[in-house]
């Protein structure tokens, strides 16, 4: 009988003693690893390296995603992965620990000498944060011939996608002409996916739970809300709507609203997050927009604007409730008697279950790892959602599961992202237990 698969934190701190130093932009200021930069590449080269010196086999696709497998050949696949690259003053966990934890489970079951009769795959995706060239999980959706070629025109750093593409070794006209740069067999191949993440909220923490398994990815409606009034002198204008046309008092009074509209929609049980995350502060429109800076303390404000977004697993659920939340907005404007434009500019359906049995299997690795832990659905975003919803030739999805790690306060995006290596060692041995149940 084999021994029972065991990764040490020293494992795990070991890997971030390199990566802690791949775009760190110096004490407290966090890191950048933009999409298809030379620091995510050199973050992944050190993957590459740690897993053929043990004896793993790695290749590149033609978009730039790095792969790493046990060698063989095998008509199925179980996969793991997520991505390296960051937000602009981001930490060094949210999918670096997804990535670093894979490799250590698949190096777990390698040298268990445990015979396969699947393969291991762990996937390092390009560019899955949206923040520097805009395109949220460009390396998935790029590999699945999803990405449409206007991406290649997006601008970061005074340089195209296209060329940052072609820099890092990849060729971007795979996107122009919409292919996939994963075969089809390979796709089909693909037997089951399982990406451990940060949670990025601190549900596991404050309820003290080791992992989280996530049911759910939530999915988003993001649209700009631009109103238009009157300029009019703060002293001399009466108060009330019937003298001010008031920008700045109808926005609160509509924030404040679409507050009381999610929390009805959250008591009557929907999965609904909602946020305004930005409100005349987004660079482009304040340059774009006529009228923004002639708002000034001694007047009526005359225009502005804010975002909004909405999450939720249940796209049905979440447009039902944009829906009424642009009618309230409406109805609010009229009644400051301010002009409204709404444009929405995103859509991604949510996940509303992922696969059962994945859930299952990783709830039973839990419990032989004597491992506390709970269900949640993810209010983040990952590249899991986008090999969710691949179709295969028979009909049905490739299954994908979740696991996630507690960080330090939820905080993610941040400098002050955290996981400590004991957590990020209990997840990577639950996956590469559950890993191991799928594959031998």
């Amino acid at each position: 009988m084999s021994e029972p698969l065991y990764i040490s934190p020293e494992s795990i701190a070991g890997h971030y003693t390199v990566l802690d130093r791949i775009g760190n932009l110096g004490p407290g200021q966090g890191f950048l690893r933009a999409a298809w930069s030379d620091e995510e590449t050199a973050a992944m080269r050190h993957i590459e390296a740690e897993a053929t010196a043990a004896g793993l086999v790695s290749r590149w696709d033609a978009i730039g995603n790095l792969i790493v497998e046990t060698a063989g050949n095998f008509s199925e696949w179980i996969e793991t992965g997520s991505h390296v690259d960051t937000v602009p003053g981001g930490g060094n966990y949210d999918g670096v620990a997804g990535v670093v934890a894979g490799l250590e489970a698949i190096l777990a079951i390698h040298r268990s000498g445990t015979p396969l009769q699947r393969g291991l795959r762990l996937r390092i995706w390009r560019g899955e944060e949206s923040s520097t060239f805009g395109v949220v999980s460009g390396g998935s959706r790029a590999a699945f011939g999803l990405l449409t070629p206007d991406t290649l025109r997006s601008i970061y750093r005074g340089k195209t996608l296209a060329e940052a593409i072609k820099e890092q070794g990849g060729d971007p006209e795979l996107i122009r002409s919409g292919r996939a740069a994963i075969p089809e067999a390979e796709e089909q191949g693909i037997a089951g996916y399982i990406e451990l993440h940060i949670e990025q909220g601190s549900v596991l923490e404050a309820g003290g739970f080791d992992l989280g398994i996530v049911t759910g990815i939530r999915g988003s409606v993001r649209s700009w809300v631009k109103l238009t009034g009157a300029f009019d002198h703060s002293g001399a204008t009466p108060m009330g709507a019937k003298w001010r046309h008031d920008v700045n008092l109808a926005m609160a009074y509509m924030q404040v609203r679409l507050d009381g509209l999610a929390g009805k929609a959250i008591e009557a049980g929907e999965d609904i997050v909602q946020t305004v995350g930005v409100v005349n502060s987004n660079r482009h429109f304040n340059d774009t927009l006529p009228g923004l800076y002639d708002n000034a303390v001694a007047k009526v404000s005359g225009a502005g604007y804010f975002s909004h977004e909405v999450r939720g697993c249940y796209a049905g659920e979440v447009r039902e409730f944009v829906e009424a939340a642009r009618q309230l907005i409406r109805q609010t404007a009229e009644e400051f008697g301010v002009a409204v434009e709404i444009d929405e500019f995103s859509s991604v359906s949510g996940i509303a279950r992922m696969d059962d049995g994945l859930q299952h299997l990783l709830a039973d690795a839990c419990k032989r790892q004597k491992a506390r832990f709970t269900r949640l659905p993810s209010g983040a975003w990952h590249d899991a959602a986008v090999l969710h919803d691949r179709p295969r030739n028979d009909g049905s999805k490739i299954p994908v599961g979740m696991l996630f790690v507690p960080c330090k306060g939820g905080i993610s995006h941040s400098p002050e992202e955290y996981a400590s290596p004991e957590a990020l060692a209990l997840g990577a041995t639950v996956l590469a237990d559950a890993l191991l149940e799928l594959v031998r």
